[in-house]
């Protein structure tokens, strides 16, 4: 994917050194699959219709029809082979529908719902499985504090590349993890962005603000995260905030121009989001009806001369 580069004019021009820093947008993918919304069950059922309507038979229904017509041969004692009596002393093909169904009806589906969903423990990586979640912490900058997420500056005499000083920024805020763990989505930043420090701040650093490169990782949920599944929590080293958040949760906790350059860069979880669908669509009705309120206000301006 290419980088999301944005050039500002205003920082461009002015002159003055900015600081590096890689930021790792480290996210657990779905554990289970969405559930379908009313447009998919609706092409799911009718693809369902017409792959019944023009499918060929199955091997087990060509056995069932095998299994009566030598029942019908036995029963008649018209033409009866001993094969027919050695295979009708068999498991027939209703037999073995019969057992399947038993066995099927025993099964216990699980729930989508689990304990970190009851207790809304945002801390947990096991909530909202059918959705993306992502690492943010709360950190300082300048006097206040705001959730983003982990970075780590670039020290160009250790670091041969930025996406090394992302790894970095996994290993201090989970340093009793692997690298293995986790898996980078390639060498190149998916995003950037910039913004500047307090004047007193960047007095005192000698720089103007700092420009952040976004390199994408998945978590792997494996047995190393200890406790039992539905509230496992993958806990930071440092006593900073956090929180495993969802693409909706995270577009009301960042700063609204942090957000609008990291929502290009994680894609939703809705292959169609049915909410914007519908507001775009009365919008357009919205805009239809004035347009017909104005054309009757001409029509009986006119009758009334």
């Amino acid at each position: 994917m290419t980088p999301i580069i944005r050039h500002r004019s205003s920082a461009s021009k002015e002159s003055g050194e900015w600081d590096l820093y890689a930021a790792l947008c480290l996210q657990r993918t779905p554990v289970i699959g969405p559930e379908l919304n009313w447009i998919e069950r609706r092409l799911k059922e009718y693809l369902n219709k017409v792959e019944i309507a023009d499918s060929l038979y199955s091997d087990h229904e060509m056995r069932h029809f095998e299994d009566l017509r030598r029942a019908e041969r036995i029963a008649s004692g018209v033409n009866v082979a001993e094969k027919d009596l050695e295979e009708a002393a068999k498991q027939t093909a209703q037999d073995f529908e019969e057992s399947s169904l038993s066995e099927a009806n025993k099964f216990v589906k699980g729930s989508r719902v689990t304990k970190a969903d009851l207790t809304n423990n945002t801390r947990s990586i096991d909530r909202s499985l059918d959705k993306h979640l992502y690492f943010v912490q709360k950190r300082n900058v300048g006097s206040s504090d705001v959730w983003m997420l982990p970075q780590e500056h670039f020290n160009s005499s250790t670091d041969h590349s930025l996406r090394q000083a992302a790894e970095r920024a996994f290993d201090a805020i989970f340093p009793s993890h692997s690298k293995d763990q986790i898996k980078f989505l390639g060498n190149v930043p998916f995003g950037y962005y910039w913004y500047r420090y307090p004047k007193p701040v960047a007095k005192d650093l000698g720089t103007l603000g700092a420009r952040l490169f976004f390199f994408k990782a998945n978590l792997y949920t494996d047995s190393s995260i200890k406790g039992p599944f539905g509230e496992r929590v993958l806990s930071p080293a440092d006593e900073k905030e956090f929180t495993w958040s969802t693409r909706a949760e995270l577009s009301k906790q960042l700063p609204p121009r942090y957000w609008r350059t990291l929502e290009r860069i994680i894609y939703p979880d809705e292959l169609v989001d049915l909410e914007a669908l519908m507001q775009q669509k009365k919008r357009k009705i919205s805009r239809l009806s004035n347009r017909l309120q104005k054309l009757e206000s001409k029509i009986d301006a006119n009758a009334s001369i």
